[in-house]
């Protein structure tokens, strides 16, 4: 027969089971519970990350559609520049979205502007000239022979240029392109160019130099001036600047030195009365047969103007079916009719002052006739230009920024589109977003907090 255990010694046993059995149930609690908090914690993540993704996809949608909606208003309200570029471009909402396009303002770099940019209305830089480059902020000598080098078919390095032979001395040797530049972005590849040069302080390329990108590039100025080298040169030049040698009917543009005067008369005789386009052709004539059959007739558009002995007003009628070329497009023609003061100082022969008065004459009908620069200048300054410039554009950029509703993904793509064809097809595209947030951070943050724009 088994002994029994003293009381006492069974009560301290079965304590001690007990106890056991609570400690392991507490640690089974314990790690039930760290894998309920894990769990919770890892559908957390996981239900952000389903959130972000969402919001992601959205906003892409977004700057698609933004990207739709730029060609069609493009589409719309082409031929007329000027309406183009008044189109309202802030906060328009996509879905629970929405998308701004930027562009830098004409005469401040401290306030947000929007809308589309005109790229006739910039200096185009493969047909600019050493002496136009000139004109433009932080340019010197050798930077702009060095672009022309960069752009003309030969090897032959001109005053201050550069050519294959520079370039192949670099630490990464590279051959001058002797070809026409593809983007503005490829001025980086030519001797001298920086990124400061091309885009100044603003290094988010947003068109405001913030307080910090003035600390960041050493200075304290506000610029707040579109003359000034604030925001670098990328503002003012282009590439893809180009339009059909034809006018507002379509028709191809009359090419005044062709010593046929059949198509010129007949032009005439659609505009004026009979006698008026007989007595214009007639003179047009004389001065024909007055001259050499191995030169051009005319030197430009202006002298043509000045020996016709018509009046602006009447000429004004007709200059959209001239011209002085028979080429059937016409590449770096500068919008007179939008172009800022830094891009009209580029045109041959003027200065700051003959700009302001073009600034002054500016049509704010949105009109294509570029007429109105034979009153805006002096006849010895107007005609040498005439050939120069347009009152069309057929290239428009837009910066694009999209947001999504609750303010967790963004997205900003710049586009080129060209409208000479249709419908209008985009001609490059640079996504920017690592950029930054380009626009005030309030905005995202009433986003973020649930209060929309």
């Amino acid at each position: 027969m088994t002994p029994r255990l003293p009381a006492s010694s069974r009560s301290t046993r079965s304590i001690r089971r007990r106890g056991a059995i609570f400690i392991t149930a507490l640690g089974i609690t314990v790690v039930l519970s760290s894998l309920v908090l894990v769990f919770a914690l890892n559908m957390r993540t996981e239900a952000q990350a389903a959130a972000n993704r969402l919001a992601t996809a959205e906003v892409e949608s977004i700057e698609l559609g933004a990207e739709r909606w730029v060609m069609a208003q493009i589409d719309t309200n082409l031929p007329n520049a000027g309406t183009v570029l008044q189109i309202p471009a802030e906060a328009l909402s996509v879905g629970s979205g929405y998308f701004w396009v930027i562009r830098s303002g004409a005469d401040t770099d401290q306030e947000y502007t929007y809308g589309l940019a005109d790229e006739s209305a910039k200096l185009n830089l493969n047909q600019a000239t050493s002496d136009q480059l000139m004109q433009l902020p932080g340019m010197t000598d050798e930077l702009s022979d060095a672009i022309v080098d960069w752009v003309d078919p030969d090897d032959t390095t001109s005053a201050h240029g550069a050519e294959s032979d520079y370039y192949n001395t670099l630490s990464e040797p590279y051959i001058a392109k002797n070809s026409a530049f593809e983007t503005v972005e490829e001025l980086l590849l030519v001797k001298g160019v920086s990124a400061q040069l091309l885009w100044g302080y603003d290094t988010n390329r947003d068109g405001v130099i913030s307080e910090a990108e003035r600390t960041a590039g050493g200075t304290t100025t506000l610029f707040n001036s579109s003359s000034d080298s604030g925001r670098g040169l990328y503002g003012d030049v282009t590439v893809y600047s180009a339009e059909a040698n034809s006018g507002s009917d379509g028709n191809a543009r009359i090419n005044i030195n062709n010593r046929y005067i059949t198509s010129l008369r007949g032009l005439l005789q659609k505009v004026f009365s009979q006698s008026r386009a007989d007595q214009i052709s007639l003179r047009i004539f004389n001065v024909m047969t007055s001259r050499p059959g191995n030169r051009d007739v005319f030197a430009d558009l202006g002298e043509f103007f000045t020996l016709s002995g018509m009046t602006s007003a009447e000429f004004g009628k007709v200059i959209d079916n001239m011209s002085t070329s028979s080429q059937p497009v016409l590449r770096g023609m500068i919008n007179v009719n939008t172009a800022l003061r830094a891009v009209l100082q580029c045109l041959p022969g003027l200065d700051a002052h003959d700009a302001d008065a073009l600034i002054a004459h500016q049509p704010t009908d949105g009109s294509t006739s570029i007429a109105w620069v034979l009153d805006a200048l002096p006849i010895n300054k107007a005609g040498p230009i005439l050939g120069k410039i347009t009152g069309h554009s057929s290239q428009y950029s837009a910066d694009i920024v999209a947001v999504s509703g609750n303010g967790r993904a963004y997205k900003r793509v710049r586009i080129v589109v060209d409208a000479r064809v249709a419908p209008t097809k985009i001609v490059y595209r640079k996504d920017l977003s690592d950029l930054g947030w380009p626009l005030p951070e309030t905005i995202r943050q009433s986003l973020r907090a649930g209060l929309g724009i």
